[in-house]
């Protein structure tokens, strides 16, 4: 057992913020790029909800990372190294993707060019997603590749992301959708029912992703603060109550004993809820992360990340 092991500081709420608004964005791109393939009237305000919401989101979550590495400068010098910087490769997909979501809004959401020639609209939609998808798992791939954060650097992490970013991703859209007026209300219905799986599937890779961290001692004390420590009532109240079992029992009632405006709300509710949890969720992992110690000779030293 390693003496005096502490979680680094480095990366905190901008970082959080960053992985955050990536992952809800591509999620919730996804979602409306998919509900405007299915080329029905009543999904058409879902897809332009969705597809609005991918790239300011991503955007606003790229000025989070800058802020973090202090200049663009830094992040220049970090986003021309793609043989070794996960940055790099990120800002690639993510740039590609907002380009893309770019195209997007302006040819399918503020004017009516996709309506009018959907082989157009379906090559756009199906680079987007894949995009999107390649943003959302990104998110995990980039704390994953933190080989010295063994918490970090598991399979498991880039799957968790990807699992609650389509899940936020979806939240945002059906949380706007609720706000708006032309919105078909078995529409959100349909995607709050998805949300639900999503849900639950969410429990499950996070349990796994907890399960697993007892590979080596740092992991295993990243756990105990997650479980037992300071992050704690983060996670217990925040992710787990707030974000994970509040959003599935308010969308149970929602979709299964209530109707029309009042079933509407209380997904609202739930949506809002499920979002701030899968904000907590980042930020609890980053808080968690704790470096392999130094080693010498036979010695192992745990020294604090300030």
């Amino acid at each position: 057992m390693l003496p005096n092991l502490k979680a680094q500081s480095k990366w905190g709420w901008l970082i959080a913020g960053y992985l955050f608004l990536a992952g809800l964005g591509g999620g919730a791109y996804v979602t409306g790029a998919v509900a405007g393939l299915l080329d029905t009237p009543e999904w058409a305000t879902i897809a332009k909800i969705g597809v609005s919401l991918g790239f300011p989101c991503v955007a606003v979550g790229c000025l989070f990372l800058l802020a973090d590495l202090g200049s663009f400068k830094n992040f220049w010098r970090a986003a021309m190294r793609p043989n070794s910087s996960w940055i790099a490769r990120g800002t690639i997909i993510i740039t590609l993707f907002m380009i893309i979501g770019a195209i997007h809004i302006a040819l399918g959401v503020c004017t009516d060019r996709l309506a009018e020639d959907a082989g157009l609209r379906h090559i756009i939609s199906a680079l987007g997603i894949i995009f999107g998808l390649g943003t959302m798992i990104y998110t995990g791939i980039l704390l994953a590749a933190a080989r010295p954060i063994a918490f970090w650097s598991t399979a498991m992490l880039p799957l968790l992301f990807l699992v609650s970013a389509l899940s936020t991703g979806i939240m945002a859209v059906v949380a706007l959708a609720s706000l708006v007026e032309t919105a078909h209300v078995e529409s959100i219905h349909y995607l709050a029912r998805i949300d639900m799986a999503i849900i639950v599937l969410e429990m499950f890779v996070l349990g796994f992703y907890l399960q697993g961290s007892h590979r080596v001692p740092e992991s295993r004390a990243s756990a105990r603060l997650v479980l037992a420590g300071t992050l704690a009532p983060m996670f217990w109240l925040g992710v787990a109550l707030l974000g994970l079992v509040v959003p599935l029992s308010l969308d149970l009632v929602g979709v299964f004993s209530l109707s029309g405006g009042a079933a509407v709300s209380i997904t609202l509710v739930a949506s809002i809820c499920g979002i701030i949890g899968g904000l907590l969720l980042r930020l609890v992992i980053l808080s968690a992360g704790i470096h392999a110690p130094l080693k010498v000779g036979r010695f192992e030293i745990a020294l604090p990340i300030v």
